[in-house]
C-alpha cells in the first residue's frame, strides 16, 4: 500500500547554517556559550485526523495487539508549529546533548559534556552556565538531566556512573556551580569500613552498593525535591536524599539494562528496561505514630508493586502525565504504550498505543494541557494531544528538522500571555489556543526549540 505523504514537515531553515554559526563564545568571561540561530518558518495542520492517518499508516506493524489511540483523533483540533531557535555546541567533536524542562518559570536545562546551562524559556538566553573547570570535572558523556524542585538546581547523569548536582551560585547568578558528585566522598567513607556494604558487580570486582557500576541512563526527582532517583545500565534503581546527598536504597530493578525512570506526583516510581518491561515501585507505609514520636525520622523504603509487560522490544523512555493517572512508555518497537491507573489493581493497565514513528522511540515528555511529545531515531519529534474526554489522542504535529536521532525532548507551557482566540475563518476556527515550547536534542549536539500552538475549533 502506498503511504500517504507526511504532514507537518518543517519547511524552515532545517540545517540552521548561516547566521548562528559565528556566535558562541563570551569574550568577557571566557565561558563556553551556545550559538543560537532563529527561524520564522511556520507549518500548520488543518486537520489532526489526517495527521493521525499518516501516523497509523507509517507504523501499522508495531504492537498489533494494542488498539491505536491516535486513529480516532478529534477533527476539531488545528495546530501550527514554528522553529524558534537552534542552540549549537561551540566545541568540535562529539557533544550529544540532553534537555529537561520544568515549567515556564523553571526554564530549560541543556547539558553537554563541555557545559551545563539553564536557559530562560521566554528569551532562550542562558541565565546560568557552568564554568570550564567544573565541566572538566564532570568526566564522561552526559546521558540524562533533570530539574530539581525550585528551578535553581539541576542534576545530570554521566557515562562514568556518577550523578552531578548543579546549583546557581548565590554570589554570581550567571554561574552554575558543581555542588556535588554522587555518591559523595563523605557517603563513601562512612560506608567503606563495613564489609556488608561491598557487593560483587562482576567476577573479581566489588563496589560499594551506593555506587553505580555502569552508565547512569536516567534520573528523576520527586515532586517535593527531597528525593532523587537514578537508574543505570547496571540494572539497578537507586534512591537518594537530596538534602543530605546520601544514597538511601539500591534495588535490583530489572534483568537487563535500565534505560528510563519517571516519578509520579504521589511518589510512585516507574522504571523501563531493555528486558521489555516497565516496573512500578512505591514507598512502604510510614511507621506508626509511636516510632515517629520517639524522634526517628522516617526514610521511605521502596518496593516492587507491579510489572507491566506489553512491549515487544527494549523500553527506552517513560513519562508520567495527567497528574500521575497516565504513563507513557516508548521503545524499540516504535510505539508509545499508554497506561492508565487502575484503582482495583493499584497500578497501570495498557489501554492502547500511539503509532507513527518509523524507528525506535528514544524519549518522551509530558506537559500541562494533555500534551505528549516523543523523539525518535527517525530524526523526528511528534506531538500528541489528549482528547478532552480522555478517549483518544490526536497527532497534532510531526516536526522534522534534526540531522541525527532525537535522544531527548522536553515541553513546557509557553511563557507568553494567557490563551488567545483564533479569528473565525483562520486555522483554528475561532477556538481557544494553547501554546507550548517544545525542545529537542539530538546526537549531533543540536538543541532545537519550537513553538507549538494548538486550537480547538468551535
Amino acid at each position: 500500500m502506498q503511504l500517504l505523504p507526511r504532514l507537518c514537515m518543517a519547511t524552515g531553515t532545517g540545517d540552521g547554517d548561516g547566521e548562528g554559526s559565528g556566535k558562541g563564545r563570551d569574550s568577557s568571561s571566557g565561558k563556553l556559550a551556545t550559538a543560537v540561530s532563529s527561524s520564522s518558518s511556520t507549518v500548520s495542520t488543518s486537520s489532526s485526523a489526517a495527521a493521525a492517518a499518516v501516523s497509523e499508516a507509517s507504523s501499522s506493524a508495531s504492537l498489533p495487539s494494542l488498539p491505536s489511540l491516535s486513529a480516532a483523533a478529534a477533527a476539531t483540533l488545528a495546530a501550527s508549529f514554528s522553529h524558534v531557535a537552534t542552540l549549537r555546541p561551540v566545541c568540535a567533536g562529539p557533544s550529544a546533548a540532553v534537555v529537561a524542562a520544568g515549567d515556564s518559570l523553571h526554564g530549560l536545562v541543556v547539558a553537554r559534556p563541555a557545559a551545563v546551562a539553564l536557559h530562560d524559556l521566554s528569551t532562550l538566553e542562558a541565565t546560568s552556565t557552568s564554568a570550564a573547570a567544573d565541566a572538566a570535572a564532570a568526566a564522561g558523556s552526559v546521558k540524562c538531566a533533570a530539574h530539581l524542585h525550585g528551578g535553581a538546581a539541576a542534576v545530570t547523569g554521566h557515562q562514568d556512573g556518577r550523578l552531578r548536582l548543579w546549583r546557581v551560585s548565590s554570589r554570581s547568578p550567571a554561574r552554575l556551580c558543581l555542588a556535588a558528585a554522587l555518591p559523595t566522598v563523605a557517603d563513601r567513607l562512612r560506608r567503606f569500613p563495613v564489609p556488608s556494604n561491598h557487593v560483587t558487580v562482576r567476577r573479581h570486582h566489588r563496589r560499594l552498593w551506593i555506587e553505580h557500576a555502569d552508565t547512569v541512563s536516567g534520573v528523576a526527582a520527586s515532586a517535593d525535591g527531597r528525593l532523587l532517583f537514578s537508574v543505570s545500565w547496571d540494572k539497578t534503581l537507586k534512591v537518594w536524599a537530596v538534602p543530605s546527598l546520601r544514597c538511601l536504597q539500591s534495588l535490583p530493578a530489572h534483568d537487563d539494562a535500565v534505560n528510563a525512570v519517571a516519578v509520579a506526583p504521589d511518589g510512585t516510581v516507574y522504571t523501563g528496561s531493555a528486558d521489555k518491561r516497565v516496573r512500578v515501585w512505591a514507598p512502604r507505609p510510614a511507621p506508626d505514630k509511636a516510632r515517629r514520636a520517639r524522634g526517628r525520622k522516617h526514610q521511605p523504603a521502596y518496593h516492587l508493586v507491579a510489572t507491566l509487560s506489553r512491549h515487544t522490544a527494549a523500553v527506552n523512555a517513560l513519562a508520567v502525565g495527567s497528574g500521575g493517572q497516565a504513563l507513557y512508555s516508548g521503545g524499540n518497537d516504535r510505539s508509545i504504550v499508554v497506561w492508565e491507573r487502575e484503582d482495583s489493581a493499584s497500578h497501570m493497565v495498557a489501554i492502547g498505543a500511539l503509532r507513527g514513528h518509523r524507528r525506535a522511540v528514544l524519549s518522551i515528555a509530558c506537559s500541562a494541557g494533555g500534551l505528549v511529545v516523543s523523539g525518535s531515531a527517525d530524526q523526528t519529534v511528534r506531538a500528541w494531544r489528549r482528547a478532552a474526554d480522555g478517549r483518544g489522542y490526536a497527532c497534532v504535529a510531526v516536526i522534522d528538522g534534526h540531522g541525527a536521532a532525537v535522544r531527548s525532548v522536553a515541553a513546557a507551557p509557553s511563557p507568553s500571555p494567557a490563551p488567545q482566540k483564533w479569528p473565525r475563518g483562520g486555522g483554528g476556527g475561532g477556538g481557544d489556543e494553547e501554546e507550548w515550547r517544545v525542545c529537542s536534542a539530538s546526537f549531533d549536539g543540536e538543541v532545537r526549540v519550537w513553538s507549538l500552538r494548538v486550537s480547538s475549533g468551535l
